[in-house]
């Protein structure tokens, strides 16, 4: 029988490896966090038809415009993505990917993704919604308890 502190256990491993993968990754492209996350996001947009601007990159990552900026000419310098006018307006840009379908750093940057799909390829239907339902509520139950656990004036800090 399955008990709570297997699932707890499942659930810490599976962050663990999240963690190391992520390592390996950061390390293999030479990026830091941010620059993946927005590798990621753009490789997870490349068939969406909303175009990626620097303003959708920055509100995704609570940064300013000025460090969107950076982000975006470190990425760009390294190759990794591309400025192109955005279609009808050419005072703004859109932001593309330019890392090749076989290239391993797309395998690097979803391994998360793709080991996901995998195993959730070998659930039925049912078994695959009650894993999302129950990671949906990890997660609603985690971003409640970070924020009631968040310092939000200065009498919470320490003096």
């Amino acid at each position: 029988m399955t008990t709570p502190e297997d699932v707890v256990k499942a659930a810490r491993d599976l962050s663990e490896s999240g963690a190391a993968s992520e390592r390996v990754a950061l390390h293999s492209l030479g990026v830091g966090p941010n620059d993946a996350r927005v590798l990621r996001f753009l490789l997870d947009r490349e068939e969406s038809t909303e175009p990626v601007t620097p303003r959708l990159l920055a509100d995704m990552l609570g940064i300013s415009s000025a460090a969107t900026t950076a982000l975006i000419d470190r990425l760009a310098d390294a190759g990794w993505v591309e400025r192109v006018p955005f279609p009808g307006d050419r005072r703004s840009i859109v932001i593309r990917p330019t890392i090749g379908e076989t290239s391993p750093a797309r395998s690097l940057l979803s391994v998360r993704r793709s080991s996901v799909a995998e195993a959730a390829s070998r659930l039925g239907a049912s078994e695959r919604r009650v894993v999302a339902e129950f990671l949906d509520e990890v997660a609603r139950a985690e971003r409640a308890h970070t924020q009631r656990l968040s310092p939000r004036t200065e009498e919470s800090r320490p003096a």
